[in-house]
């Protein structure tokens, strides 16, 4: 790829000028690049550090150097972590650390090279600068300065080499699309979602870290993770409709959707439920009565999916205790059952249901049959 394909495949001309500025001035020192998320409204920077117009170091904030050649020594995967991390603890200046000896006496024990250690840098470059790509950024100096370069004669990583690598995760993100627009997305969780998912690593990590408040980028950032790997993930789930995503907090304000309340205590019909309607309404999942009886405590619901057989209150008598109140009287409650006998039909109806569906039931039948009724 030449140079100029380079340039035009990064669309941020501050960014990219940045780069090519301190390249040409042979520039060492550190500049803070920031910019505004325009979708959020949010703040992001990083620090770049350039040695001869080369990149050394791209860090969201100055780096401890102890903690930072630790961190590196950790990604490196290095036979005898710790061994190694007190043999230079021992020999360098604990009042004034220098991240290159420390990676010189690192790589003076052979258990990697230099060519191991810019490999993970540059990866770790690249990683970081892509956030900056769809935004105009702010370059300004900053007095701080690390000792860090690499190999003997205490070189950086040509700016082209990241490029590159960002180059050819632009293809790999393209993949993701439109599910994960942007690594600044905040993904949340769709109503009732959990209690469909039976993998508990999955629920576990949902309920952890996905808060409708955090980026992709800061869940994958918090996990110590290169966003590029988690994606697959996400965009598993999305697809899933467990979650979604959005990028400005009156994005998720404005979906108005009419909303369905599905109430079973089965995962699998919980999950086809979801898959059927989520296009056009937003599905809340409840697997009891009571936990149903909370949403409508919470949330303005336009009809109500239900199961006859429920642990504790059975779906007959949910019908019948949200009928005694004025403002479920009119509210459709569709009964969805296995069982499809006259006397069950009879029940369903006495308890005040509006439509009695047998299961199985048909996905493209249940979301015809739920727009007659909304």
């Amino acid at each position: 790829m030449t140079e100029s394909q380079l340039l035009s495949s990064v669309e941020t001309p501050s960014f990219v000028k940045t780069l090519w500025l301190s390249q040409q001035k042979h520039y060492t020192g550190t500049v803070r690049l920031s910019a505004q998320v325009a979708e959020t409204g949010r703040n992001i920077e990083c620090f770049i550090f350039f040695e001869n117009g080369c990149l050394t170091l791209v860090e969201r904030s100055i780096p401890d150097p102890m903690t930072w050649v630790t961190n590196l020594a950790r990604s490196l995967q290095m036979n005898c972590f710790d061994s190694v991390m007190d043999y230079v603890a021992r020999r360098i200046d604990q009042n004034c650390p220098s991240p290159y000896q420390m990676m010189e006496l690192i790589v003076g024990t052979r258990i990697v090279a230099w060519a191991d250690i810019e490999r993970v840098v540059t990866h770790q470059m690249a990683v970081m600068l892509e956030r900056f790509l769809p935004h105009t950024c702010t370059v300004t100096p900053e007095p701080e300065h690390l000792d860090i370069a690499y190999g003997a004669d205490r070189h950086g990583i040509p700016w082209d080499d990241v490029l590159q690598i960002i180059a050819q995760r632009q293809k790999q993100w393209k993949q993701y699309l439109p599910a994960l627009r942007s690594v600044e997305a905040i993904p949340y969780l769709r109503d009732g979602a959990l209690v469909s998912i039976t993998h508990e690593p999955t629920k576990q990590h949902l309920q952890k870290w996905v808060d409708g408040k955090r980026s992709f980028a800061e869940i994958a950032e918090g996990l110590g993770q290169d966003p590029l790997t988690l994606a697959p993930l996400y965009y598993r789930w999305t697809n899933e409709r467990l979650i979604d995503f959005y990028f400005n907090r009156d994005e998720l304000a404005s979906r108005n959707l009419p909303v369905v309340l599905s109430v079973d205590d089965s995962p699998i019909v919980q999950a086809m439920i979801r898959r059927s309607l989520c296009e056009s309404y937003e599905v809340i999942c409840a697997e009891s009565a009571m936990d149903a009886l909370g949403v409508l405590s919470r949330r303005p619901v336009d009809l109500i999916l239900l199961d006859v057989t429920m642990p504790e209150i059975d779906g007959l008598e949910f019908c019948r205790t949200i009928r005694r109140m004025n403002k479920f009287k009119n509210t459709p409650v569709i009964m969805l059952t296995a069982k499809d006998s006259l006397i069950d039909r009879a029940k369903g109806h006495m308890a005040g249901t509006t439509r009695y569906l047998t299961k199985p039931i048909d996905q493209a039948e249940l979301l015809r049959i739920v727009s007659e009724y909304i």
